[in-house]
């Protein structure tokens, strides 16, 4: 795994733990990602990038709050926490694509396996209820779209355990 550093994070987590994954979709290339993220005025990151190719990119720490998460509109996440936020107890991932891109299979497998493995580090349920979209948050946005299926992505994770 890379690791490429963006100043865009507050260190640690105010208390918090990770207790939930919020999945994304760059809407862009990984490269364009990596620009965005890397840039201070963005004031944007995520834990995590999966690009088309399964390569994984890492840009916050996850006992660090990446800003993947936070403006919060008409959620859905019934785990929510009212007054705080979900920046603090998310751990973000980004996958490369558009919003309707379906995800590759390389791309598939490396983001289960990373969801299995945070899920695992932080004692986190692998469940739907706690791997989310990011519109499940903030209901202004379509992602991850609805190419990629945090449902499927969840099974192929729970599989990916059982092997």
């Amino acid at each position: 795994m890379r690791f490429i550093p963006s100043p865009n994070f507050w260190k640690g987590r105010k208390g918090q733990k990770p207790e939930a994954i919020v999945i994304h979709i760059t809407d862009g290339t990984a490269q364009s990602c990596i620009n965005t993220f890397t840039n201070p005025a963005s004031q944007v990151s995520a834990h995590y990038l999966v690009t088309k190719t399964g390569e994984l990119i890492s840009f916050v720490r996850e006992a660090d709050a990446a800003w993947h998460a936070g403006r919060i509109q008409k959620p859905t996440w019934p785990l929510l926490k009212q007054g705080v936020n979900p920046n603090l107890y998310t751990i973000g991932i980004e996958n490369e694509g558009k919003n309707n891109d379906k995800p590759t299979i390389p791309q598939a497998i490396a983001c289960a396996w990373l969801v299995r493995k945070i899920c695992a580090s932080w004692t986190i349920p692998l469940d739907l209820g706690h791997v989310v979209p990011h519109r499940a948050i903030n209901s202004s946005k379509i992602c991850p779209g609805d190419g990629i299926q945090v449902g499927c992505l969840v099974w192929l994770a729970q599989i990916l355990g059982k092997s």
